[in-house]
């Protein structure tokens, strides 16, 4: 990040690596599905080149993590950084479910494409809600 915006507010999204889900198109959401070997080094190599001193995740510039409890995502804040760096981290770390993927329910492991009858009434009860921000 360059100097002259370095105190400016930044909020980063950092999306799990590659799940056996992941590869099938299938909805994950609260289900715990792990990081594959492919999965584990797509966040290896990704931290060779953005973590780090002067680099788009600066650890010293972070003031706060919120992690899914799910067990990609803590696998992959452990890949992103290293041992010493997350117990600096430890007081700024906060794993909470209100930052974990979208609950499917009965659409949870479904291929894409494949939406139950529930989720296809929350797409419209979504859309409708909206409407009725916009309308008042």
């Amino acid at each position: 990040m360059p100097d002259k915006d370095a105190g400016t507010p930044r909020v980063l999204l950092v999306r799990h690596g590659e799940t056996e889900w992941t590869i099938s198109g299938r909805y994950t959401g609260k289900t715990d599905v792990p990081l594959t070997r492919a999965g584990e080094e797509q966040v290896s190599s990704s931290a060779q080149v953005i973590v780090g001193p002067k680099k788009v995740i600066d650890p010293s510039k972070i003031t706060h993590l919120f992690i899914s409890p799910r067990t990609r995502a803590l696998r992959t804040y452990e890949l992103l950084f290293d041992a010493s760096t997350r117990r600096e981290l430890e007081d700024n770390a906060e794993i909470t479910e209100d930052i974990r993927e979208w609950d499917y329910g009965q659409a949870s492991s479904r291929v894409a494409g494949q939406r139950s009858y529930v989720s296809q009434l929350l797409i419209i009860y979504l859309a409708s809600r909206s409407l009725t921000k916009n309308v008042s």
